[in-house]
């Protein structure tokens, strides 16, 4: 059976576009267009879509708000289709944090050779979209977790670094576990969440909108503190390198299908920090990071993976879980307490 799409967007260009690039695929078929909010809310309760693709930007009610209503009302898979102007990528972030799956950026100008380009991308992402789990925007914020005496100290057993990969549904999740996390956090944090070039350094100063600890988009050369996290920039490889007793993020241009790739890093600190890592794998449609995940594990290294029933899309964590690289397989709201239990167990022994 086909998979059953709602394409809401102001412009009829953009209606017209998106609709002849998703029906070129078989397994996808538009069963309406809607020319804002309002009309896109109304066909939705009408019309019962597997995927919605939503425009952001919109008169009489713009796409967060029509989000708000499907979310609360009838939640289903939403990809947004926005600008990757600044304050688009702005909007964009606050409706993945509203309950949106995913996200593609359309181009600000009409190039047929840039506009065509999207098409791969929002295809697989509309058709990974209708496998998505989409709970709307439920449950109390998670508290932080209270730290117990811990205290940074460098002996063989402390974990060095905390290690974070994911894709689809990443930044709703990595909001969670951060955001548990107390302000004195005694380690370093990296992250590596797939996401296109605009976007990371928005994302990072949510986050650090958001959270106790400290966040930021990684620079080439900064160092790994506790208490700071770094989210690696959109467009490169981001790996954890030794830097006489520190560690450091060095930054580069390796091609990889991802990037930033969830291996690159996790085997960058399998040879850094080796078993004192804690590395964590979240929600995300594919196999990146299982196999680094792997790795880790292999060499002691305290490993967790993203359970199937709090996953958006169960794909990074369901290949981890099968190659035997997570130590401990946890639902979302269950994570950060496990991250402190391991490092509270670190210091003891």
């Amino acid at each position: 059976m086909a998979i059953r799409v709602l394409v809401v967007d102001d412009s009829a260009f953009m209606r017209q576009i998106i609709t002849k690039m998703l029906q070129a695929d078989p397994r996808v078929q538009v069963i309406g267009t809607a020319m804002d909010g309002q009309d896109g809310l109304d066909k939705v309760k009408a019309l019962n879509p597997d995927v919605v693709t939503l425009d952001l930007e919109m008169p009489r009610m713009n796409g967060l708000e029509c989000l708000k209503f499907i979310m609360a009302e009838h939640p289903c898979p939403v990809v947004i289709v926005s600008s990757l102007a600044k304050e688009g990528a702005e909007q964009t972030l606050q409706a993945l944090e509203l309950g949106a799956v995913d996200f593609v950026t359309k181009p600000s100008s009409r190039p047929s050779d840039v506009l065509w380009d999207m098409e791969t991308q929002l295809l697989n992402k509309v058709i990974a979209a209708s496998k998505a789990v989409v709970r709307g925007k439920t449950g109390q914020p998670v508290s932080p977790v209270k730290v117990g005496g811990v205290t940074r100290r460098r002996g063989k057993n402390l974990p060095l670094i905390l290690g974070i990969g994911a894709s689809t549904g990443g930044p709703r999740a990595i909001q969670s576990v951060l955001a548990a996390l107390p302000a004195d956090f005694p380690v370093g944090v990296v992250i590596a969440q797939h996401m296109p070039k605009g976007f990371t350094n928005v994302f990072a100063q949510r986050l650090n909108a958001n959270c106790l600890i400290n966040v930021k988009e990684a620079q080439d050369g900064d160092l790994v503190k506790p208490g700071l996290a770094l989210v690696a920039p959109s467009g490169y490889q981001t790996e954890v390198v030794v830097k006489g007793t520190e560690f450091m993020v060095a930054i580069s241009e390796q091609e990889q299908i991802y990037r930033p790739s969830v291996d690159i890093l996790f085997n960058s600190l399998a040879k850094s920090t080796g078993r004192q890592t804690v590395a964590v794998l979240l929600t995300g449609m594919g196999a990146d990071g299982a196999k680094g995940l792997k790795a880790l594990r292999d060499l002691g290294a305290r490993t967790i993976s993203e359970a199937e029933e709090s996953c958006v899309v169960y794909g990074m964590p369901r290949v981890a879980k099968e190659l035997g690289a997570a130590e401990f397989t946890l639902a979302l709201p269950h994570i950060p307490g496990k991250i402190m239990e391991l490092i509270q167990e670190s210091v003891l022994a």
